[in-house]
C-alpha cells in the first residue's frame, strides 16, 4: 500500500504529446551535425554535452538502513554498499576554458545492480546512472522546446570564442544586478565556485519505486562542505576544474549525500515541465545514500582516455524502478545513445560498461 501523502507512480502519469518521435528525430540530427562538427575539428569524437571532464573518480555508496518505506524503493530498497564511478564535467559541448560560467556536470554509475531488472530490453550490464547538473530545475519545459530555443542558443553559443563568451557573461552579471535575467541566461552569470562543493540535481524527476521523486547530491563531510560557495577565483588557469578536484583528492577524502525529493501534487510538482521548481517546504529533499570516495588520482592520463573515449553515462541506463521521467528524459533516451554510437564509432572505442570499480584504471 502506497503512502496517501506522496503521488504514486503509474504508467499513465506522463502525457506525451503525438508529435514527440518528429521532435526526437529532429533534434538527433541536429545534434548528429554538431557531433560531425566538432569531429572535424577535434579529429576525435566529443560528447554533444558533457564535453570536458574534471575528474574521474573510484568511490562506494551505502544504502542507509532504517529508511522509512517511502524511501525505502528500488535500488535504495536493501540497506548494502556498492563500487562507484564517477564523471565532474561541464554541461557544454565545446571544450572551453573552466574560467567561463555555466553549468557542472555529474555522472554518477552505481555497480551491482541486477541486470535482469533494467529499463532497456537490450540493457544486460550491471550499471544504474544517475546524472546531474548544478542547475535545480532543466531550462526548458519540455522536447519542443529545447528543439526550439534550446538548440539554437546551444549553436550560437558554440560558434564564439571564449573571449567573447567571457565578455557576453560578465556584462550579463553586470545586467542581473538590475534585472534579474530569464533562468536561461542566469545560468551564464552564476560566478564560478569549487566544483567539490557544488550541489548537483537531477532537474527532472524520475521513477522512485511507488513513487515519483527529483534527486540532489550533497557536500557532508565537511572538507567539501567548507568548499560549498568558495570562489574559484585562485585556480586561474584553463583546467582550473581538473586542477582543484586533483588537488583536494590528492590530501583528502571525502563523503557526499544522495538525496530525494517525493512528488506531493502533479499540479504542482508536474511530470512534464522540467522548468517548475518543487517546493522543499511541500517535500523536502531527504538522504537515502552516502557515497564515499578514499584519496586518489582523479584524472591521470589513463582514467582521463578512459573517462573521454570508454565511459558513458545514461539516465535510461537504469532498473525499472528509476525510470526517467518526462518529456526531456524521453528525448534524452534517444538522443544520449545516438551521441554515444557516434563517439564510440569514431573514435574506434569500445562501448563497454565496467563490471567492477577495478575497471577504472589507477
Amino acid at each position: 500500500m502506497t503512502d496517501p501523502r506522496y503521488v504514486a507512480y503509474h504508467p499513465d502519469i506522463e502525457k506525451p504529446t503525438d508529435n514527440e518521435e518528429k521532435l526526437f528525430d529532429e533534434m538527433a540530427n541536429k545534434l548528429r551535425a554538431n557531433n560531425e562538427k566538432a569531429y572535424r575539428k577535434h579529429k576525435r569524437g566529443l560528447r554533444d554535452a558533457h564535453a570536458k571532464s574534471h575528474g574521474i573518480l573510484r568511490g562506494e555508496l551505502e544504502v542507509l538502513p532504517d529508511l522509512p518505506p517511502e524511501l525505502a524503493q528500488g535500488f535504495f530498497a536493501t540497506p548494502g554498499t556498492y563500487p562507484v564511478i564517477t564523471r565532474l564535467s561541464t554541461t557544454s559541448g565545446v571544450i572551453r576554458s573552466d574560467q567561463i560560467r555555466g553549468v557542472r556536470g555529474l555522472g554518477i554509475k552505481v555497480i551491482g545492480v541486477d541486470p535482469e531488472n533494467k529499463t532497456l530490453p537490450d540493457d544486460h550490464e550491471v550499471t544504474q546512472d544517475f546524472i546531474m547538473v548544478t542547475h535545480r530545475e532543466f531550462l526548458f519545459p519540455d522536447a519542443e522546446a529545447y528543439l526550439k530555443k534550446g538548440i539554437p542558443l546551444a549553436i550560437l553559443l558554440a560558434n564564439l570564442s571564449d573571449t567573447m563568451i567571457n565578455v557576453l557573461s560578465e556584462g550579463l552579471a553586470l545586467v542581473n544586478k538590475l534585472i534579474p535575467l530569464r533562468p536561461t541566461l542566469a545560468v551564464f552569470v552564476r560566478p564560478n565556485t569549487h566544483i567539490l562543493g557544488d550541489t548537483f540535481y537531477s532537474s527532472a524527476p524520475l521513477r522512485y519505486g511507488d513513487y515519483v521523486a527529483r534527486m540532489l547530491y550533497a557536500p557532508r563531510s565537511p572538507e567539501v562542505r567548507a568548499l560549498a560557495g568558495q570562489s574559484a577565483a585562485h585556480y586561474p588557469g584553463v583546467n582550473a576544474l581538473q586542477d582543484m578536484v586533483v588537488d583536494f583528492f590528492g590530501e583528502h577524502d571525502a563523503e557526499y549525500e544522495l538525496r530525494v525529493q517525493l512528488c506531493t501534487d502533479l499540479r504542482t510538482m508536474p511530470i512534464e515541465d522540467a522548468t517548475v521548481d518543487w517546493s522543499e517546504e511541500a517535500s523536502p529533499h531527504r538522504t537515502v545514500a552516502v557515497i564515499r570516495f578514499p584519496k586518489q588520482d582523479p584524472y591521470t592520463p589513463e582514467r582521463r582516455a578512459y573517462g573521454d573515449d570508454i565511459l558513458s553515462f545514461n539516465s535510461w541506463r537504469c532498473i525499472r524502478e528509476h525510470r526517467p521521467l518526462g518529456s526531456i528524459n524521453r528525448l534524452k533516451r534517444k538522443v544520449y545513445d545516438a551521441s554515444s554510437q557516434f563517439r564510440h564509432s569514431v573514435n574506434n572505442a569500445p562501448i563497454r560498461e565496467p563490471r567492477s570499480a577495478a575497471d577504472l584504471p589507477d
